[in-house]
């Protein structure tokens, strides 16, 4: 199990250093960031990447880099925090292809991180739920 919380915050600190710089870029230059031409938002709710740069350094950047203390601390709640960035960053991703109708290494190595961090929380769930069952059971009988 040891494993699996090192591969967590190896995931973690990846994801929330590359979000930030990512972030940091879209708010800093949300005509242009990294070379990104404005063109690839035609058609997308967004007239800058103003938006997205906020939505990528806050959730992504700052949330995985906090899920790192969770994972450590091993509070109950890292299993939900766990699940909630997997699937957001799946989500994330999908939606990013949708609308600049491309696909690049970075978005599967991404899409990938994210069902694995998905697929660790929901084996933390399942940890923890057998384990308050049992307690429970202990308790009742």
């Amino acid at each position: 199990m040891k494993f699996v919380v090192i591969l967590a915050q190896v995931l973690h600190v990846i994801i929330g250093i590359g979000a930030l710089a990512g972030g940091y870029a879209c708010i800093t230059d949300p005509i242009n960031p990294l070379g990104a031409p404005l063109s690839m938002l035609e058609g997308s709710p967004f007239s800058s990447y103003m938006i997205p740069g906020f939505v990528l350094g806050i959730f992504f950047g700052l949330g995985n880099l906090l899920q790192i203390f969770f994972v450590s601390k091993r509070v109950w709640y890292r299993s939900i925090g766990e699940g909630l960035l997997g699937e957001g960053m799946i989500i994330w991703i999908i939606v990013q292809v949708l609308i600049i109708n491309t696909i690049t290494p970075l978005h599967v190595l991404f899409f990938l991180f994210g069902a694995i961090q998905g697929i660790i929380g929901l084996v933390w769930v399942g940890k923890e739920t057998l384990v308050n069952l049992r307690h429970q059971r202990i308790i009742d009988e």
